[in-house]
């Protein structure tokens, strides 16, 4: 995958965002705005729990929506309520093992990172992917669309990360201070 040139100033700017973003979620957690316990919360109005707010935006949301279903036994990951054709980030840098409609267990349409720091990400139910198996992606790169492929209800995106094991993805993203999709 060919991915456009980034000035400094870009990536610059881009970090100034992600900053900004970090504080003004460390504010609402401050404030006793944010949690993610229920289901139906915005995942980007504010964070819960322990942050780590050295990662300039080493990971971040791969979409901007509401938590429509949480992780739990019979659940490895968590869906985003977000309509079909939602543009999908990285959620952080690595690269693509698997981007296709190739998925037996029912996710559908796929992504799968390998993330640089050791993390599986898999995305999944997605209605196009824009990157192809051995691609490198940075955090926040556009890599596909979500959708309403494979055994789906309806429209939404479903992530999983592992980890030495499956994890809590809203836990991990909120543990080291993902910034919001596309920032």
């Amino acid at each position: 995958m060919h991915l456009p040139h980034t000035s400094v100033k870009e990536k610059m700017s881009k970090h100034r965002k992600c900053k900004a973003s970090n504080t003004k979620r460390f504010i609402a957690v401050a404030a006793g705005v944010g949690s993610l316990v229920s289901a139906g919360v915005v995942v980007n109005a504010g964070t819960a729990g322990a942050q780590s707010w050295s990662n300039s935006c080493s990971w971040e949301w791969p979409v901007n929506g509401s938590l429509s279903q949480g992780y739990h036994p019979g659940h490895d990951g968590v869906d985003f309520a977000v309509g079909v054709g939602t543009v999908l980030h990285a959620p952080t840098s690595g690269t693509i093992s698997v981007a296709g409609p190739n998925d037996p267990g029912g996710y559908g349409t796929y992504i799968q990172l390998e993330a640089d720091s050791g993390e599986q990400i898999q995305m999944g139910h997605l209605s196009q992917t824009w990157v192809g198996v051995g691609d490198h992606v940075e955090v926040g790169d556009q890599i596909g669309a979500t959708g309403n492929t494979g055994s789906s209800t309806g429209p939404h995106l479903h992530l999983r990360i592992h980890s030495a094991g499956a994890v809590d993805p809203a836990f991990f993203l909120n543990s080291v201070g993902a910034c919001n999709a596309g920032s």
